[in-house]
Formats: C-alpha cells, structure tokens, sequence
C-alpha cells in the first residue's frame, strides 16, 4: 500500500500544470533559498513539491509565526493525538536559538513545514490509514489528495495558512463531546483517578451495611454518576456504610453508561467496569477520536449510522439524530464488518437464502453428519433449475469442501430467520439489516448473536422511515403475506461502524471491546498502556 506521503506527491503532480517552468536557479550557498534547496532534496517528496511551488522562499521567517505553530501543535493534544510526534522541542530550539547559519535556518523551515502539513492532515482525516488494520475498509480515507494540497498551497500563498489549517478539525457534535469527554476523563487521571472497589458479597438489597459503599460512593461521585442529593453527603442523612436508594441510583446511572445490566447491583461485572482506571478510559477516548476522523468528514446530512460495538442503530435525517433502535449483531467469530454502502429497497416478507460462509461451516457439516439440518431450520434444497429437491435423496458426504451445486433456502413465514422485513444495501460481506423472529435477545445488553448481519429490533418502524411512508402502510405490506421489494425515493447512506466509546452532550457511554479492535490501533496511534 502506497504511503500517504507518496499519494500526496503524486497528489501535487496532478495539481501542477505539466508544462510549469523548473523551479528557478540560485546560487547555492548565497541565501536561505539556496539552502533549502539543497536540503529539501533529502525530505519527503511533499516538501520539495511545496517549496517548488514557493520558489523555495521561507515560509517561517516570522518569530510570532513559529510561536502560532507551536501553540498549534501543543493544542493537537485536546484531539488526542500526541504532540511530541510533531517535535515541539526543536520547534522551540528553532524559535529560542538565534540562526547560527542559513543551514540551520533552513532545516529549521522545513522541520516547521513537515509537522505542520502532517499534524493538519491527522487532524482532518486520522493519524493511522484504517486500511491498514483492516483490508475490507472501503470508506474513503481523507479528502481528496489534490484538493488537500491546493488547500494548503493556496492558503500558503495568501498567508493565511494557520486559518485553513484549524479548519481542517472536525466540527461534527458527536466529535466535539468526545473531545470534552477526553478533557474531563484527564483531568480526573490527572487529579489521582480513583481506588479501586475491593471484591465482596453483590450489593444489590437497599439499605444493606458493607464497608466497601464509602468507597463506592466515592468512585461514582467523580465521574458525576451520583444523583444531585448525595453530590455533597454533609446534610443529607447518609449513613456512611449504608447501600442507600440514591446510591442504588448512582449504581444505575452508571450501568447505563456503561452498557450493564441497570439492575442497580454491583455484582462481578459492574465492579469490573468501576475498576478500569483513568488512564485506560483516557486511551479508550483517544482511540474512538481517532475512529471519529476516518469517517466524521464523510457523513451527508442524511443517513444509518449502526454502531456495532454499541449494539445501536441512528436513523439521521438532515443532520438530526431523529430515531434510534437496538440490534443484534455478529457474534466474535462471525464478526459484523466495518464499511459504508447506499440502501435501495426495502423487502416486505422476504424468503432468506443460507449465505456461502453459513453452509460451510454450519450447514454441510451438520447434514454430512447425518442430521435433519434442513428440517430443523425450515430450509428448502433448491437445485440448478429452481426445483426443490428432497434433501433425503442427496449423499451430502460427496460435498466435504463446501461447494454444493444446491441452494438452501426459507421460505417467507413466521418462522423466517429475516421475519417480516430486510432492508437491502449492495455489499460483498452479504450483510443487510433485518427483522428477527427471536425478540427476546433484545432484551441482553451484549446482543452479539447474528452470523454477521444486523438484526433491528423494531424493523416496521425503521421501514416506514427510510421509506417516507405511513406505519399503516408498511403493515398492509406485511398482513398481504407476498413478497414486496418497495425502493427508496433515494438511497440512503448506511455506516456500519465500530465504536467503543461515544458522547451525548455531557454524557459519555463506554462498551466493551466485543471484537478485540482496541488494541490493535492502540498500539499503532498511541504508546503502550500498562495497568
């Protein structure tokens, strides 16, 4: 895969006219020009190209420039990214140390220049290309190459390049709560974070005495999950060790965040959540930021937005989170994929046709093992020429690798795996949303139990939605018993996204990692985490 730095090189090629005369000739050794010139051609292909444009003119030969761009990159720590990638040290030396040759000016140019195009492009689309940790991303990463650079080359030459910059950080709402997310979750690492909640009996019957409640109490008071009455205990008539009804609502408040069973008990999984330190919660935000600008410039005003570690779809029109369901989605071995499609049509009363992936390792074993397979699920075996074929008369046994000459399929029904309505967006992982005859698994708060589609809970809803029509309407769809594909008036971008941590104005939700996603762009974006 090409490096950024290379895309953007070729990126500034496009931009130049071909026919552009070569950059002028200076005497070497006789100004600043003629040093960057000399040390351009050891840097990256970006810096020549944008010092080819700049007839290799000095862009920081203003002292407050330099303080602008320093404060800059120091500020890019609020965004989670890390500003000592961007060298602010030698920036300062470079600003504190007067020029002690037009070598040493010039170096300091172009170390100004790098941290400065780089920082501005982490900020508008990600420090780490998302391709590189999954293959199957296919949402564009970042604007256009050549329209990034003419940005950059444009504000350059008319001086007001800090102003273009910092318009390049995303303005989204969701990306600004987590951004103060970020900032109050510091501040409480910063401030000592807090101790951990020994192990012990569940706290779950009110008015129970355990020593561990002061401590609870607390815990739960810093991150601001304690009703307005026991903010401050002095007054209230709290009991210090005493498990409270205001508590058992603080427990609650706190569960909710956390994507727990709000049962208002501190069994072994709440305590679990409780005891993430500070630190962790810190690097879970910095990581999620970083996921929010991969996608964050690409949302049209309209769309679906599934998150898939939050077990949630949004229903978003003209920039207005309107609607919102659960869902169930794939299991940690059938993983739901992260990408970004256009949904069609909408099928009322669909049949559902067993994926390839599902009759390899599900399907064919069971019937070469001799199990009724088709008749447990309610499949029909369809051949080649759409017959139906008894699927007693098949040796399965010939078929070990997969590749059956059948298909199997469910017909429409109660029963159906995709009940009542599928909704259709093109993809090559055969993932779609869809309603479920299984309502109950609604009701856990992990909902990971599909083979990699989404299942919604309240599908007839969502139809007449993305349909503009009447919620009477898509029942008549449904009571008719026929399969009806209906088309959107336009398609409608779906993202089916991954995050672990999101924001709601002050409020932050924190999910578990159901997928094992964390870590891995952890250790690319950030530096180690040690508990």
């Amino acid at each position: 895969m090409l490096s950024f730095q290379c895309f953007l090189f070729i990126a500034f090629m496009m931009y130049m006219d071909v026919g552009a005369a070569p950059a002028p000739t200076i005497p070497a050794g006789r100004s600043v020009q003629a040093h960057i010139m000399q040390e351009v051609a050891r840097h990256d292909p970006v810096l020549q190209e944008l010092y080819r444009l700049r007839e290799y003119q000095p862009l920081w030969d203003n002292p407050e420039d330099m303080r602008t761009l320093l404060s800059f990159v120091y500020a890019v720590e609020n965004d989670g990214l890390d500003p000592e990638e961007y060298q602010p040290w030698r920036i300062q030396a470079c600003l504190d140390e007067p020029p002690a040759s037009l070598q040493f000016q010039a170096g300091c140019e172009l170390l100004m220049t790098d941290a400065l195009v780089r920082a501005a492009w982490h900020l508008a689309h990600g420090r780490v290309n998302p391709e590189d940790l999954d293959p199957h991303w296919n949402i564009p990463y970042g604007e256009e190459r050549d329209l990034f650079v003419t940005r950059l080359a444009d504000a350059m030459q008319k001086g007001h390049l800090f102003q273009v910059v910092d318009s390049m950080r995303p303005v989204h709402r969701k990306y600004l709560d987590l951004k103060q997310a970020l900032y109050r979750y510091r501040s409480y690492e910063a401030d000592g974070g807090w101790e951990s909640v020994p192990a012990g009996p569940v706290l779950s019957t009110v008015g129970i005495v355990d020593s561990r409640i002061p401590l609870l109490r607390r815990r739960l008071a810093i991150t601001g999950d304690l009703p307005p009455g026991m903010r401050a205990i002095a007054g209230t008539g709290e009991e210090p060790d005493r498990y409270s009804r205001l508590l058992v609502e603080g427990v609650r408040h706190f569960q909710r965040r956390h994507g727990l069973a709000i049962d208002g008990a501190v069994g072994p999984e709440t305590l679990r959540e409780l005891n993430i330190p500070a630190s962790a919660r810190t690097r879970q935000l910095r990581i999620n930021l970083e996921r929010y600008r991969w996608f964050i410039g690409r949302l049209e005003p309209s769309f679906l937005l599934v998150n898939i570690a939050g077990f949630t779809l949004h229903y978003v029109e003209n920039n207005s989170f309107r609607w919102r369901t659960r869902v169930i989605v794939g299991k940690p071995y059938w993983k739901t994929p992260v990408f970004r499609s256009m949904m069609t049509h909408v099928v009322f009363n669909p049949s559902w046709e067993v994926p390839p992936g599902i009759i390899k390792k599900e399907a064919l074993p069971a019937l070469r093992a001799g199990r009724d397979y088709t008749g447990e699920n309610g499949l029909e075996v369809i051949g080649r020429n759409n017959q139906r074929i008894d699927p007693a008369s098949v040796n399965w046994k010939r078929y070990a690798t997969g590749g059956i000459p059948f298909r199997l399929r469910q017909p429409p029904g109660p029963g159906n795996a995709l009940g009542r309505v599928k909704f259709v967006f093109p993809n090559r992982h055969l993932v779609y949303l869809h309603d479920t005859p299984g309502k109950h698994l609604f009701d856990r708060t992990e909902r990971a139990f599909s083979h990699g589609c989404i299942r919604v809970e309240h599908p007839l809803e969502l139809a007449a939605l993305v349909l503009g029509s009447s919620i009477e309407k898509v029942h008549g769809y449904v009571a008719s018993g026929k399969t009806r594909e209906v088309r959107l008036q336009e398609p409608l971008p779906v993202f089916l996204l991954y995050l672990t941590a999101v924001a709601e104005g002050d409020q932050v939700f924190f999910r578990r990692d159901i997928y094992n996603r964390d870590e891995p762009l952890g250790k690319v974006l950030l530096p180690p985490y040690a508990p």
